[in-house]
């Protein structure tokens, strides 16, 4: 029962903050005309990212952090029907299998799996597994320095390798280990159920794994800016989607040990396609939505 809730999590938290994404757009984009709507827009889905963050991260804590890395490519099927039904932009037969092919992935993630024993996160795994993957796209982002287009789709990939990361430092900040060794320390003169839950929220986001996730998922967001600036999202946007859904697929394993049924591996592979089948299609740009006249 956790596993299909951990997917249900992560498959909304991760369409919540794609939508939302697109929301921010058309609020900047509605703003030029109509500032006021365009505020309130942008501010609302501003609100809802919270949500989302903590969507995924209750999802880490119950399930697979491999299985919720792999979900993130559910965010792009989830904005693809979005902008199809609110923004009445057109589905093209490609997105549609896209679309399909996440959701039928989703599915076979979650009706299949292996009973992985709970163990504690290999922390030496995790601490060579990161500044190699990091190195190896640093040297790359030099070798290629002067090659702009091959440079934009590198420095992207470090962008969705990073964000790939977050999911694996939130699930060892769920761990025991984890909210063990919070660095903020409250004092409550009585322990009642709201002290407690107040006082497990602080281990639970300030403990060393917590403030880095925080800090990775903020590098990742910023990279992928300076990505823009060297190529078109077409050519990037499937570089960084998929480094999202590999680096935590891989990194589940060899961190946490997890054993994934065959099928779910099959799953896996069929999300990175629907993943390139969106973004190839389009590039997914966001468009105010038409107003009537």
């Amino acid at each position: 029962m956790k596993a299909i809730l951990s997917l249900i999590a992560a498959f909304s938290g991760y369409s919540i903050h794609s939508v939302a994404q697109a929301g921010q757009k058309i609020g900047l984009a509605t703003a030029a005309e109509r500032k006021a709507r365009g505020l309130a827009i942008w501010i609302l889905s501003t609100l809802c990212m919270p949500a989302a963050v903590f969507l995924i991260l209750y999802a880490v804590s119950i399930g697979n952090a491999s299985l919720v890395g792999a979900m993130s490519g559910s965010g792009l099927a989830s904005l693809a029907i979005f902008s199809h039904l609110f923004m009445h932009e057109r589905i093209t037969r490609r997105e549609l299998v896209g679309v399909f092919t996440i959701f039928t992935a989703a599915i076979l993630i979650g009706a299949f799996r292996a009973d992985t024993a709970v163990v504690s996160p290999s922390l030496t795994a995790l601490y060579a597994y990161f500044p190699a993957v990091c190195g190896t796209y640093l040297l790359l982002w030099l070798v290629f320095r002067k090659r702009s287009r091959i440079n934009g789709i590198v420095i992207a990939g470090l962008a969705g390798a990073l964000g790939g990361f977050v999911p694996l430092f939130q699930k060892v900040s769920t761990t025991p280990l984890g909210l063990s060794r919070p660095l903020l320390h409250l004092q409550f003169g009585s322990e009642t159920a709201l002290t407690s839950l107040v006082q497990r929220g602080v281990n639970l986001m300030s403990n060393p794994w917590a403030l880095t996730w925080i800090a990775v998922s903020l590098v990742s967001m910023a990279v992928m800016q300076f990505a823009y600036r060297r190529g078109k999202a077409i050519q990037l946007i499937p570089a960084f989607a998929a480094n999202t859904i590999a680096i935590p697929v891989v990194g589940g394993v060899i961190v946490f040990s997890e054993r994934l049924h065959p099928v779910q591996w099959i799953g896996i592979i069929l999300i990175l396609a629907g993943v390139l089948l969106l973004t190839l299609a389009t590039g997914h740009h966001v468009h105010p939505p038409k107003q009537n006249s």
